[in-house]
């Protein structure tokens, strides 16, 4: 099975202005990579924007498309870049991805999101808390 982290893509004009965003998610998808022991692994943008502007890549689509045609059978989308359902996941992942891995003859199935996952939850609370009482808000 291969593995194809992804996160939201972003125009590439943020390189230019040093944003941090394609290190850091280079970096949190190699961690868990790292920490799960895993080899077939790939990062992967989606959801660009449709303009003309060039938008940040490898783009998923060509990412599955490629792996499929390599004689990959099984693809394990992780959506790193997301924390919760919404339109980039439930339709760009589970209906359009899902329908291109069909045409290709490969499964494809994905994480599930943490949505109100009580963890996510006490560690949003927790930024919160610490921000408003560090601007003495509370």
């Amino acid at each position: 099975m291969q593995i194809i982290f992804t996160a939201h893509s972003l125009p590439q004009r943020i390189l230019a202005a040093g944003d941090p965003y394609p290190q850091e998610l280079a970096a949190s998808a190699a961690a868990v990579a790292d920490r799960l022991h895993l080899e077939g692994w790939h990062f992967a943008y989606q959801s660009a924007g449709a303009t003309a502007e060039p938008w940040l890549g490898p783009d998923a689509e060509a990412v599955i498309t490629e792996l499929a045609r390599a004689g990959h059978e099984a693809i394990l989308l992780v959506p790193i870049g997301f924390v919760c359902d919404h339109v980039e996941i439930l339709y760009d992942i589970d209906v359009e991805y899902r329908a291109l891995a069909q045409r290709l003859g490969v499964q494809l199935e994905r994480t599930g999101s943490l949505n109100d996952a009580p963890g996510l939850v006490a560690a949003v609370a927790d930024v919160v808390r610490t921000a408003t009482t560090e601007r003495g808000w509370v």
